[in-house]
């Protein structure tokens, strides 16, 4: 399904059904080519994108196949009207499986393939905005007991439904890992 329209503050509206309990509601799930098709839509938006799809690229190569990402920000927002600007960056929380590799053979999460490399590459914030201007967090499953998972990701949804400025309440959007429909999406780009 599409992301629904901006409304009239030029947010995406948190519940696009017609009732208060309408399951319509974000976060919005998407594809990644459903992404380019509703939010690529300037130079810098597209440039954004391609960056984004660089990053789970990265993952996707280093075997973080599962999972998905939360994306927030001004890039969701239609921040040209609203704001006169363009997006500056992409909030991108990232929930992942851990590779299978990993969960089959522990101890391999000790080499530099493993946490070295979550923690370097994947979890580092001020290296992401630096090459791919995304503001990333993110969180392996398998990591946490339940209770502190659901408390984690229900942090990061009550951050991500409302203006960092003015504390109104908006859609975001959710797109779940899969290198099929990325290289698709890259194609749409024009990218690489």
């Amino acid at each position: 399904m599409p992301l629904p329209s901006f409304n009239a503050s030029g947010l995406l509206p948190p519940v696009a059904g017609s009732t208060a309990v309408d399951r319509d509601r974000s976060p919005y799930f998407i594809t990644s080519t459903e992404l380019i098709h509703s939010l690529g839509t300037t130079p810098r938006r597209k440039q954004l994108l391609r960056n984004l799809l660089a990053y789970r690229a990265l993952m996707y190569e280093n075997g973080y196949v599962s999972g998905i990402q939360f994306l927030d920000g001004s890039f969701v927002e239609d921040v040209e009207r609203h704001s006169g600007r363009d997006p500056g960056d992409i909030d991108v929380y990232s929930l992942l499986d851990a590779p299978a590799r990993f969960l089959q053979h522990p101890e391999l999460w000790q080499t530099d393939e493993g946490f070295k490399f979550w923690e370097d590459e994947i979890q580092n914030q001020p290296l992401n905005k630096a090459r791919f201007e995304l503001d990333t967090y993110a969180l392996l499953i398998q990591e946490l007991p339940f209770g502190n998972l659901l408390q984690d990701v229900m942090y990061w949804y009550s951050l991500f439904s409302h203006q960092k400025v003015t504390f109104a309440w908006k859609g975001f959007v959710a797109v779940l890992l899969d290198q099929r429909t990325d290289a698709e999406a890259l194609g749409l780009l024009g990218g690489s």
